[in-house]
């Protein structure tokens, strides 16, 4: 009888939004006003969306951030319970919760976000809670001293997404194991023409780095040893909210398994482009992505 699977452990360090959702045909030029299609409410966050992106994959993930005081921040906590994510780590601030709104058209978003609490995720939070091992997620919409914190304080593999891109990222990703940003913020991070010319001026910071290229798949980078370029399946976009996220969430739970970082971001890229065949910025689960293909590692 084969041995059960192991789940790895996986801490998200991040946001959590509610996520406020107009669909139109087509994103609007400046300027323009156009009739939504449809309007609806969903649970997101970068933080958020890849600790409960982990879970859905079989991890036992971890969320470490911030909500409001208010009926959105509990009803966050509940959808976290519910999602089979451990929430200990969630403070709960005197503020209100945050907030992203979001309009999807033609397979294309424009996002704008309020942070409320997420601002104020302290260091102390941070280190509170962090538990030792496994892998760990670090995202940009929250105090860049939080993510300080983790990624000094955290002794296992540590994954940090650059997003939004900000100048200070560069200092953060001298303390991760694998850097994640997609191709615009790549070129932000470090003035590169390139994709490729980017990943080599981000291993002079990071050992290892993983470009994201949207339809294009991603773009693999390791001190040593070259690089790859993972070709993405073709599929039909409907909603590419989330998709880093998904990805992310997929990365981090590869590695956390054994998977060398050219396997695990080709389990990566398939988990993403699945997503945004689906609306809503959250991943799809293990059993969904078995029966198109992937099977994930150690998932239950």
């Amino acid at each position: 009888m084969p041995a059960a699977a192991v789940r790895p452990q996986l801490t998200s360090v991040g946001s959590y939004n509610v996520d406020y959702y107009i669909v139109v045909d087509r994103l609007p030029m400046p300027g323009e006003t156009l009739k939504a299609r449809e309007l609806y409410v969903g649970h997101g966050g970068k933080g958020s969306n890849q600790a409960v992106s982990a879970a859905r994959l079989g991890a036992s993930a971890r969320l470490i951030a911030a909500v409001g005081n208010d009926e959105e921040g509990r009803e966050a906590l509940r959808f976290l319970s519910s999602e089979g994510v451990d929430a200990s780590g969630v403070s709960v601030k005197p503020a209100r919760t945050g907030r992203a709104y979001i309009i999807v058209g033609g397979g294309q978003n424009m996002i704008v976000v309020d942070p409320g609490a997420n601002s104020m995720l302290s260091e102390e939070d941070v280190l509170r809670s962090l538990p030792r091992g496994g892998a760990l997620m670090a995202s940009l919409e929250v105090p860049l001293s939080a993510v300080r914190a983790a990624l000094e304080a955290f002794n296992g593999v540590r994954v940090l997404n650059p997003a939004p891109a900000t100048p200070e990222a560069r200092d953060l990703a001298r303390l991760a194991d694998v850097i994640t940003p997609n191709e615009v913020e790549a070129l932000q991070l470090t003035g590169a023409s390139s994709p490729a010319e980017a990943a080599e001026r981000l291993l002079e910071l990071v050992p290892a780095v993983v470009i994201t290229l949207g339809e294009r798949g991603a773009l693999v980078a390791e001190r040593g040893r070259g690089k790859a370029i993972i070709e993405a399946p073709r599929v039909e976009a409907v909603d590419p909210t989330g998709a880093g996220d998904a990805f992310n969430a997929a990365l981090a739970h590869s590695l956390a398994c054994g998977l060398d970082l050219v396997e695990a971001t080709s389990v990566a890229v398939r988990a993403a482009s699945y997503k945004v065949t689906r609306k809503g910025a959250l991943g799809l689960r293990a059993s969904e992505l078995l029966s198109l293909g992937l099977e994930i590692p150690c998932s239950r």
